[in-house]
């Protein structure tokens, strides 16, 4: 992954992380894009957790739902830290 590749996907994974604050539904799908472009780098594992754990899950706001979106919400912020990583250390 380039430096400008793992910048891209920290501002992907922001915009992903705002949708799960907000409860916002589209974060399924902002998700799923930010796994594509994670494909084959070391922050793909985490993102393909967050993913099944958010299709495994009900969006009807019970406390079950609302832990499991933070977990995700966990995932995806410790996958923005990897990238960040990769992109500070790229050359």
């Amino acid at each position: 992954m380039t430096r400008w590749e793992a910048v891209r996907l920290v501002a992907a994974l922001g915009a992903v992380e705002m949708c799960l604050v907000r409860d916002d539904p589209v974060a399924g799908p902002l998700l799923a894009q930010a796994r594509r472009a994670a494909a084959g780098t070391a922050v793909a594992p985490l993102l393909d957790e967050a993913a099944a754990i958010s299709r495994a899950t009900s969006g009807d706001g019970d406390a079950g739902a609302r832990a499991a979106r933070k977990v995700v919400q966990a995932l995806v912020r410790a996958a923005t830290q990897a990238a960040q990583a990769v992109a500070l250390a790229a050359p």
